[in-house]
C-alpha cells in the first residue's frame, strides 16, 4: 500500500485532501488492485477499483505511451463487468482520491483560472478515446488555490456586522439552524452539505476546523467551514459554502469567504485552497482571490457485458 501511496503523491503533488485520507482510501478493504511491473519487479503502473468505480489509474511518466494504461483499464472494466455492473465511474465512489481525472480541459466558460504547471489534458484525452464522456455536461468541476500574500480583502473580520448581518463563529447551540440553512441552500442539488455540518467537533473552539455563520434577525442564513492545515502544512481551506435560498444575491457568500480567508491569513498561513467545486462558484471564490488550479474530467462509460 505504501508503494501505491508514494507513487500517487509523486505524480499528483497538487492534489490536497485531509491528511491521511488518501492512504486510508487506498487501504479500503473492498478495493481491488491491478498492477503492471517490469521484468525486474519495478512497479510502473497500477489501478484501484471499488465496486464500479475506478478510484485511480496511473502509469509512471517514464513508461507511458507503451500500452500499460490500456492494459490496466481493460482489467478494471472486465472486473466491473464481472460484478454485474453496466457502468464505470472515474473518481468518486464510496469516497475519492480525486473527484475525477485531472485535466486542463474545461467544458464551459470559466473565470479566475491559473492552472498548475503539472496539469494537462493527457489523461482525460486517454479516457475519451476509450469511450468515456464528461458526465457533468456543460459544467466544470475544479479545485481553486491562492497565495494569501496576495489576499487584500481586509476590510472586516469575523465578529463584525456587515449590512445588518452578523458574521461569527458557530457554537453547538447553532446546529439546528445550521442544518436548516444548509439543507435550504442545497435543496436543488443532489448532495446536501448538512451531512458535513453535523460533525460536533466543528463547534469546539480548539478544533482545527470550525464553522462561520451569517446571522440575520437571529436566524442563520449562511454557513462556511474553515479548516487549518487539515489538507497540508501551511495550507488553510474554506468550503461547503451555503446561503439560504431567499437570502442569495446579497453578498453573504462572498463576505463569508473573504472573512474566512482573512482569518487564515491573520493566523499566519501562506496558502489557501478549496476543492471539488463547480461552475458558478469560480466567480464567488474568485472575487476573494482564489484561482482555478485544475479541472476534472468527471468520466463515465456504459459497458457492454
Amino acid at each position: 500500500m505504501k508503494e501505491y501511496y508514494k507513487m500517487f503523491k509523486e505524480l499528483f503533488p497538487y492534489i490536497n485532501r485531509e491528511e491521511g485520507k488518501h492512504f486510508e482510501i487506498i487501504c479500503n478493504e473492498n478495493n481491488e488492485f491491478f498492477e503492471e511491473k517490469t521484468e525486474d519487479g519495478k512497479l510502473v503502473g497500477f489501478a484501484i477499483v471499488n465496486k464500479n468505480t475506478i478510484l485511480l489509474l496511473i502509469v509512471d511518466k517514464s513508461y507511458r505511451n507503451q500500452g500499460i494504461g490500456t492494459k490496466l483499464l481493460d482489467k478494471c472494466e472486465q472486473s466491473i463487468i464481472s460484478k454485474g455492473y453496466d457502468k464505470v465511474i472515474l473518481g468518486v465512489g464510496f469516497d475519492y482520491l480525486m473527484p475525477g481525472v485531472p485535466t486542463s480541459e474545461k467544458y464551459t466558460n470559466s473565470c479566475h483560472e491559473n492552472l498548475d504547471s503539472l496539469v494537462n489534458d493527457n489523461a482525460s484525452s486517454f479516457f475519451e478515446k476509450k469511450g468515456y464522456h464528461h458526465s457533468w455536461g456543460e459544467c466544470n468541476c475544479f479545485d481553486m488555490k491562492m497565495s494569501l500574500i496576495k489576499f487584500v480583502k481586509n476590510e472586516n473580520s469575523i465578529g463584525d456586522i456587515i449590512n445588518g448581518i452578523n458574521y461569527r463563529w458557530a457554537t453547538i447551540n447553532d446546529l439546528e439552524g445550521i442544518i436548516e440553512c444548509s439543507d435550504d441552500a442545497c435543496q436543488y442539488q443532489d448532495e446536501k452539505f448538512s451531512k458535513y455540518y453535523r460533525n460536533e467537533k466543528l463547534y469546539d473552539e480548539s478544533n482545527n476546523q470550525r464553522v462561520l455563520v451569517a446571522v440575520k434577525d437571529n436566524k442563520i442564513v449562511g454557513t462556511l467551514i474553515i479548516s487549518i492545515e487539515t489538507e497540508g502544512k501551511d495550507l488553510g481551506c474554506v468550503g461547503c459554502t451555503c446561503v439560504s435560498f431567499k437570502e442569495t444575491h446579497q453578498g453573504i457568500g462572498t463576505n463569508m469567504v473573504r472573512l474566512g480567508t482573512k482569518y487564515l491569513k491573520d493566523i499566519g498561513l501562506n496558502n489557501a485552497s478549496l476543492s471539488y467545486t463547480y461552475t458558478g462558484l469560480d466567480k464567488l471564490y474568485g472575487d476573494s482571490g482564489y484561482e482555478i488550479s485544475t479541472y476534472y474530467f468527471m468520466g463515465e462509460k456504459r459497458l457492454k457485458k
